[in-house]
């Protein structure tokens, strides 16, 4: 007998997620607000679950610097081994590994990064709307600076 897989789940699933114990790390060492931790939270799961849709769909996301508290987040949510492990097998069926970029040793030119990061924006697009889009790259709203 094979074990049940369980449907991806949707992104208001995902979103219903919470975690006491990421937020108060992510306060502590951030030095965030609970507003903040919980919108930086939420951006994170939004992020986590346009990552589970890029992998299917073949295309490659990075953080880039206009998002790089999603980043810290999705560092504070790793600690929580356990936890994120059971969090992507429920939410996306696999386990979703965070890859670090290394910028310097980077083969991709700058026209195959900028086609990279255009097929991320529209997946951005398609999977969470214009406005998530806007707040992440247009607005900046979780630039570490």
């Amino acid at each position: 007998m094979t074990a049940a897989v369980n449907p991806p789940l949707s992104l208001d699933d995902v979103l219903a997620y919470r975690h006491n114990g990421i937020l108060g790390r992510y306060r502590k060492e951030h030095n965030a607000s609970p507003e903040e931790a919980e919108e930086v939270f939420r951006e994170t799961l939004k992020w986590l679950y346009v990552c589970s849709q890029a992998t299917t769909a073949g295309v490659a996301c990075a953080i880039t610097y206009e998002i790089e508290k999603l980043d810290w987040m999705w560092h504070t949510f790793i600690l929580f081994t356990r936890d994120y492990a059971d969090f992507c097998d429920r939410s996306f069926g696999f386990f979703l590994h965070h890859t670090p970029s290394e910028d310097e040793d980077s083969p991709l030119t700058e026209a195959e990064t900028r086609e990279t990061l255009e097929r991320q924006y529209g997946l951005v697009y398609d999977v969470l709307g214009e406005e998530t889009l806007s707040a992440w790259y247009d607005e900046c709203r979780y630039t570490a600076a």
